[in-house]
């Protein structure tokens, strides 16, 4: 069913038999573009109810008042402010088309209030005496306007075509009691609104599971990977095991060596990289130590990963629910248990944002020394330019954008190298786009420059973070995760 021009026709004439003379005695605001006006006619209150909802704008009487907004809108208070006290003296269509004029009797001389129900966006506006517009939902609602507040109103060129539209329901609604045609419109119209609006609901609902689902098959598909580099921490054994049994041909500068795999079935050759750096018992510990790491860091992705697919389940399992949903209590119901996973991260964010710790991160090192670490880069200003002492020991990871790394110096002694490639794995670590297990697996490594915080400088306009060493020395770095562990087990 339609409200065409037709049924709107019809509608009108049975209004203006009821509400011939009716006295405006109020205007209540129903919200989603719907208003209900109280009259009193004959001795009765009369609801007469305009909507301007898309696709279900229309006009017609209704048999009570229903629920209205404790505050009304603009557009409401504005219509309550000019039509206070007037008496409705006709309502008429125009042109033959989705249009409705109210003409009503003010103190102020003749209102105009004229309902158009089409377009994408329909419109009520309200005319002064001189057919003026005072008043226009569009112009309340922030839209653009066909007609400029104080610019005389055209009525739009009549349709080119109408046809008799809803006949068959019209004729069908005759002999229904009062008002019978008005009152089916209510229903049919209502009906239709609230099925339209439980649809946008749904959609809605379905699109943010989506997008939630969406989310966790990504961080599904990373643990993925992060498990796929784990696969072979028994290889890496089996690496230093050949290395270990073949000790005495290793030498430190060797790039690589092959030897006899005696773990394979064929017992054929395999070429085993190695750290030219290195001598040959940090080069077999350095397979062995890959071997720990990896075995370590497997469980817990593992649960991790768990989780997720629960999460994955639980989230598809509501989807088909939200699908399944015949009516706005079972929607409603819906997105309450929805909630629990998509507010949750909403929640922990805004907790992480009001509770941000402020200042560095603070960790003391195996010897007791007191390191900082900068959060982002107006905090590393602020650490390395404000609160660091001048033979405090600045560290940063060459040529990359990364935390401020400081090491609290004490009177009389020397930072040892260990508090010193400790503060530098934190200066790596925190220089990582991508932080988890895997860059430990991966065995991220990177130059750290380091020189005394008296011989920083910021040159003029540079940016948050940016400073500059006058001189520096390197470490080469390359992440432990024993060690992190272990900086980190001392915060």
């Amino acid at each position: 069913m339609t409200f065409g021009a037709s049924e709107l026709g019809s509608v009108l004439d049975e209004c203006r038999e009821a509400l011939a003379g009716a006295r405006l005695k109020n205007i209540y605001d129903e919200g989603d573009r719907g208003w209900i006006f109280r009259l009193y006619a004959r001795g009765e209150n009369r609801f007469l109810h305009l909507s301007a909802q898309p696709r279900f704008a229309r006009l017609h009487l209704q048999q009570e008042r229903e629920s209205a907004l404790a505050s009304p809108g603009d557009f409401c208070r504005a219509l309550r402010s000019r039509l206070a006290g007037a008496v409705l003296e006709d309502l008429r269509q125009v042109g033959g088309d989705r249009i409705a004029e109210l003409v009503f009797a003010t103190a102020a001389g003749r209102q105009y209030l004229v309902h158009e129900m089409f377009g994408a966006r329909p419109e009520i506006l309200l005319l002064d005496e001189g057919r003026r517009v005072s008043c226009a939902l569009s112009d309340v609602a922030g839209a653009s306007a066909r007609h400029d507040r104080g610019e005389v109103y055209e009525y739009p060129p009549p349709p080119q075509h109408s046809g008799p539209g809803g006949a068959d329901w019209l004729t069908a609604s005759r002999g229904e009691g009062e008002f019978p045609l008005n009152f089916r419109v209510a229903r049919k119209l209502a009906a239709l609104a609230a099925e339209a609006i439980l649809l946008e609901k749904k959609k809605k609902l379905s699109g943010a599971l989506a997008r939630e689902r969406k989310r966790l098959r990504k961080i599904l598909g990373k643990l993925g990977e992060e498990l796929g580099a784990l696969d072979g921490f028994e290889r890496q054994r089996e690496l230093g095991e050949l290395l270990k049994g073949s000790y005495g041909s290793l030498r430190r500068g060797l790039k690589e060596v092959e030897l006899v795999d005696y773990f394979s079935d064929g017992q054929e050759p395999v070429r085993i990289e190695l750290d030219a750096r290195l001598g040959p018992e940090e080069n077999i510990e350095r397979y062995f130590k890959r071997f720990r790491k990896a075995r370590r860091a497997g469980p817990s992705i593992e649960k991790r990963k768990g989780e997720v697919e629960g999460k994955l389940e639980s989230l598809s399992l509501l989807a088909a629910q939200v699908d399944e949903a015949a009516d706005d209590e079972t929607i409603e119901s819906l997105s309450g248990e929805a909630e629990l996973y998509l507010r949750s991260r909403k929640r922990s964010r805004g907790r992480r944002r009001e509770a941000a710790p402020s200042g560095p991160r603070s960790f003391v090192s195996s010897e007791g020394f007191t390191i900082l670490v900068g959060r982002n880069a107006r905090e590393n200003d602020e650490l390395s330019l404000r609160m660091a002492r001048g033979n405090d020991i600045f560290l940063h990871a060459s040529g990359r954008p990364g935390a401020h790394v400081i090491i609290r110096t004490v009177a009389g002694k020397t930072v040892p190298r260990d508090t010193l490639l400790e503060a530098a794995q934190l200066a790596l670590y925190y220089s990582l786009t991508r932080r988890s297990s895997a860059v430990f697996v991966e065995g991220a490594s990177a130059d750290v420059d380091y020189a005394p915080a008296k011989l920083l400088s910021k040159p003029k306009r540079a940016p948050p973070g940016l400073v500059l060493l006058r001189s520096h020395k390197t470490l080469r770095v390359r992440l432990d995760k024993e060690i992190f562990d272990r900086i980190e087990g001392g915060r």
